[in-house]
């Protein structure tokens, strides 16, 4: 199957001065990044704040321009694109931010948020613009009552489901989730989550769902890609990835959600230390300075993502010795 929307060797850095006087400095954000979004699939994009998933979220809906590397939708390079192809790409492809308080304009009401895409693309007449974002409030769960209210009358969960529908407004065929529900409640995150999945199911979505939850990616991803630093660690099938990784920085992740199972968590992996700053990243393998099985070789050569088995790549120097089928 061809991939929808792809990435090669995705590169983002941002000029960071230190101090009123201090030497101008790169920081990259994302160093080389390889994706692939299948239509229909829902891929789940994983790692630590500030590792670049946000980043890669911004540079994939266009928010952003890449520094170096490549971005294609339906193999074709974003930068070939001519202006009306990209306002099609840009409405094909649609985002869900993470924060719902402040995605939201508060000086809009429901009506003109959810319908602001469908006035830029020109969609339909007021009129039938004004039906439209009534059935698709009644879509996410709310009442075509709540058009002439603003954002602050809502709660969080209702304010991501006005971002929800705003990202559908367009009928769009890639929906990038930036970790959608990290700032609501737990019982909330379960009625977003059960949401997104019926809105693929219904519409036949591609989603690119961004978190930090390994537990949210189970019930959700279709693939999952790990991503350390500003670069993908280990990528497969969700069940591959989740139940044996290959990487140390996966298992650690793992290791890190809760569990009552005692044998668990005696077999707990963890992380050493803080991420470092990718203004001044480790040589060698990006891992290596809080790897548990870190080798010499490990701080000198970088690993590269090879497939250590049927569809599951790993960026791991000794991932075959340490992960030994269990």
């Amino acid at each position: 199957m061809t991939a929808l929307l792809e990435t090669r060797n995705l590169v983002k850095q941002f000029p960071v001065r230190g101090g009123l006087l201090g030497e101008k400095r790169l920081l990259t954000a994302v160093a080389g990044v390889d994706l692939e979004l299948y239509p229909g699939e829902t891929l789940g994009l994983a790692g630590e704040s500030g590792c670049g998933k946000s980043t890669v979220a911004r540079l994939l809906t266009g928010l952003t321009p890449p520094t170096t590397g490549s971005i294609r939708y339906e193999g074709r390079e974003l930068s070939s694109l001519d202006r009306k192809e990209m306002a099609q790409y840009r409405k094909d492809v649609q985002m869900i931010f993470q924060d719902p308080f402040s995605s939201l304009n508060p000086r809009m009401r429901v009506a003109d948020i959810v319908g602001e895409p469908l006035a830029i693309h020109r969609i339909g007449t007021p009129s039938q613009r004004r039906d439209m974002v009534a059935a698709l409030l009644q879509r996410v769960g709310l009442s075509p009552d709540h058009l002439g209210r603003f954002p602050h009358e809502f709660s969080g969960g209702q304010r991501q489901r006005i971002g929800i529908a705003r990202a559908l407004a367009v009928s769009p065929r890639v929906i990038i989730a930036d970790e959608p529900v990290s700032a609501l409640d737990l019982s909330i995150q379960a009625q977003i989550i059960n949401l997104l999945q019926d809105v693929k199911k219904d519409l036949g979505l591609s989603f690119l769902f961004i978190t930090h939850d390994l537990s949210v990616l189970r019930h959700l991803s279709d693939r999952v890609a790990i991503m350390y630093l500003g670069r993908i660690v280990e990528s497969g099938k969700r069940d591959d990835v989740l139940t044996a990784p290959l990487h140390p920085y996966t298992e650690a992740l793992l290791s890190a959600i809760p569990s009552i199972d005692p044998k668990k968590r005696e077999r707990r992996v963890m992380a050493r230390g803080e991420l470092p700053s990718p203004l001044s990243p480790p040589s060698g393998c990006p891992f290596h300075t809080r790897c548990p099985y870190a080798q010499e070789r490990c701080s000198k050569e970088r690993p590269e993502l090879l497939e250590k088995e049927p569809g599951h790549r790993a960026a791991c120097h000794f991932s075959e010795r340490i992960y030994r089928r269990r």
